[in-house]
Formats: structure tokens, C-alpha cells, sequence
């Protein structure tokens, strides 16, 4: 989740009490379990609930949401248009926030909110102490919401 979530030398908090998608919302970043590695943790942030309608872009474009994707190759072979898909219930549309390099719900479609495992709330970087809720440490992870 880089850039929101630095990759070395940083902790993330986040709460349990969020698990298989109890109280997430769009802009949420989550913690889940990876549908394509085993054993392994995912962070990305939501971007579709059940019944939403989302633009499924082409795995790891870099533009979001339908924008003019040139053509490539000299063969003239353009990109794959974007398909407006609907999300199924139980399931939400996740996105990772560094569009290029993410592998998320473009790759592997919508995510089961059975494996979520948690909502993240604070990240910070360095030693981390309680005290770091105080100081500047310690930053909240906000929603969309919050920028308003």
C-alpha cells in the first residue's frame, strides 16, 4: 500500500473488530487474507461495497475509473477498455492506492469480505511506544470521508 503505508521500518495498527467486513466502508483501508498467495497478508483500501458498480480496469493499469488509455504495440493492440461490473453481495471491490504496481480486485475480481481480517487504524514509523498516540508518531489512517 505504498505510498499510505511505508514499506520499511514502519507498524501498523489496526483493529480486529472489523473482521469479515463487520462495519467497512469505502474508503476503509483493510487488512485480509491474500486470495492468491497462501499464508500471506494483503492491506488495500475499499473502493466498492455489495451492489456497488465499479469500472473493472485492466490488472495493474496505471489510471483509474476509465481514463484515455493509448494504444501499444506496433501492431496498433490497444488496452483492454474498462467494463463496468456490479459487486456481488458478500464480497467487496478493493483497490491498492499505487495503481501501477497493485495487485487487487483488477487482478483477482471481487474479494470475499470472509477474509478480511481487520481495519486499519493508525500508521506510524520508527520505535513505536504508547506515548506515540500523543505525538506526531503516530498518524490516523483516514477514509474519503474524512477529507471533508
Amino acid at each position: 500500500m505504498f505510498p499510505t503505508v511505508p514499506t520499511e521500518d514502519s507498524y501498523t495498527i489496526y483493529s480486529r473488530r472489523h473482521r469479515r467486513g463487520k462495519n467497512v466502508r469505502i474508503g476503509d483501508l483493510i487488512t485480509f487474507d491474500s486470495p492468491i498467495f497462501k499464508r500471506q497478508a494483503a492491506c488495500k483500501r475499499i473502493i466498492g461495497m455489495p451492489g456497488d458498480y465499479v469500472l473493472r480496469d485492466p490488472p495493474q493499469a496505471p489510471t483509474a475509473g476509465g481514463a484515455a488509455v493509448p494504444p501499444m504495440g506496433k501492431a496498433g493492440h490497444g488496452r483492454e477498455e474498462p467494463v463496468m461490473i456490479q459487486v456481488p453481495e458478500g464480497h467487496v471491490w478493493v483497490a491498492g492506492d499505487n495503481m501501477a504496481y497493485s495487485r487487487d480486485s483488477r487482478f483477482y475480481g471481487p474479494l470475499p469480505m470472509a477474509l478480511i481480517t481487520g481495519k486499519v487504524l493508525f500508521n506510524g514509523d520508527g520505535l513505536f511506544s504508547w506515548k506515540s498516540f500523543r505525538g506526531p508518531q503516530l498518524t490516523p489512517v483516514g477514509t474519503f470521508d474524512d477529507a471533508e
